[in-house]
């Protein structure tokens, strides 16, 4: 089996977060309603998949957003610094007990390396600030952030329990998270189209030989 490239992985978590949806979706529609007209499903096995499948989403697009700024950065030789370069690949360093620098897997919570992607995106595009944490979704991001701590550490019996508005928050925060990542991609890529342009610009000839000939007619004229 063929190594995937990291766009066939963010493709891969992407399907998983549509499939664990509908999926979500179907056992809702399969419950029993009561005289009152309350729904009972059997949902929440699906709502538990769908939690994870979202993080696991955000995390491989996270570390991709970054892996790019900074390889964007030193491929147009935009300011970045080495504590920078290492975090995006989630290296830091340490000193070990005999004195010596040693690489280690850099620890960083979501949250903050969520915001550090963005900021070195922005800096390695030279682009203004897009982010802005007072939006809606980043706040429906970091109640899941909890929600998805508690799936994974559970210490009590109601904590693999996820209710409809943590449901609702969720899928909230994967739409508003996505686009975020989609606006930088589309930044890159106007910067690409600018440069081409410019250097089809530069070579395009001012005339032709057609021209040539049409201001010699007119000068024998």
């Amino acid at each position: 089996m063929k190594e995937r490239t990291t766009r066939e992985l963010i493709e891969a978590l992407g399907e998983d977060v549509s499939r664990c949806h509908r999926e979500l979706i179907a056992s809702i529609d399969a419950g029993e309603r009561d005289p009152n007209g309350d729904v009972h499903a059997n949902y929440e096995y699906h709502a538990r998949q769908l939690i994870r499948a979202i993080f696991a989403f955000i995390e491989a697009v996270t570390f991709s957003v970054k892996v790019k700024a900074a390889e964007y950065a030193l491929r147009h030789k935009r300011p970045i610094t080495d504590a920078e370069r290492f975090f995006a690949v989630d290296i830091e360093h340490m000193l070990s007990d005999r004195g010596e620098i040693v690489e280690r897997p850099a620890h960083i919570r979501l949250g903050d390396n969520i915001r550090f992607a963005f900021a070195l995106q922005e800096k390695a595009l030279g682009v203004a600030k897009q982010f802005d944490p007072s939006i809606e979704w980043w706040s429906c991001l970091k109640s899941s952030i909890k929600v998805r701590d508690r799936l994974t550490h559970p210490k009590f019996p109601g904590d693999i329990d996820v209710s409809g508005d943590e449901i609702v928050t969720a899928l909230k925060a994967y739409k508003g998270f996505s686009n975020q990542a989609m606006l930088y991609a589309e930044l890159r890529d106007d910067k690409k189209r600018a440069k081409r342009k410019g250097r089809a610009d530069v070579v395009k000839p001012t005339g032709g030989k057609g021209e040539a000939a049409d201001s010699t007619r007119g000068e024998e004229r």
